[in-house]
């Protein structure tokens, strides 16, 4: 699996050009910045790729309704809300006090984050 997978530096529009050679899902965790990368009209390649993206609506309101209006028409948009499912947890923390267990699932965040789940309609451009 490891030498299907590619990590790199920063990644620029034109980049996203890859996603029309091979099927590819994008996963995008960048603190805000999924604002300025995801765009299909400055990197239309993106309509081909599946990706997976956690949006700061706590730093930018209405994000997520933005950038899932982006790809309505190439891509099927399900939003992911936070939820914690409890029975999901490690045996351990159930040792835990009600605020340890807390602290230990809080992100630190100023709000919750969305994630969008957004599948490509056609490959091929």
């Amino acid at each position: 699996m490891a030498a299907r997978i590619s990590i790199g530096g920063t990644f620029e529009h034109s980049d996203f050009d890859l996603c029309l050679r091979q099927p590819t899902l994008v996963l995008c965790d960048i603190e805000g910045a999924e604002e300025a990368l995801l765009d299909p009209l400055k990197s239309p390649s993106l309509k081909a790729a599946d990706i997976l993206v956690e949006v700061h609506d706590c730093f930018n309101d209405g994000l997520s309704e933005e950038i899932a209006a982006r790809f309505k028409t190439s891509h099927s948009v399900a939003k992911i809300n936070r939820d914690v499912d409890m029975s999901a947890l490690p045996d351990w923390m159930e040792t835990l006090s009600d605020m340890d267990r807390l602290m230990a699932l809080w992100e630190w965040r100023i709000g919750p984050t969305t994630w969008l789940w957004m599948q490509a309609r056609d490959r091929i451009l």
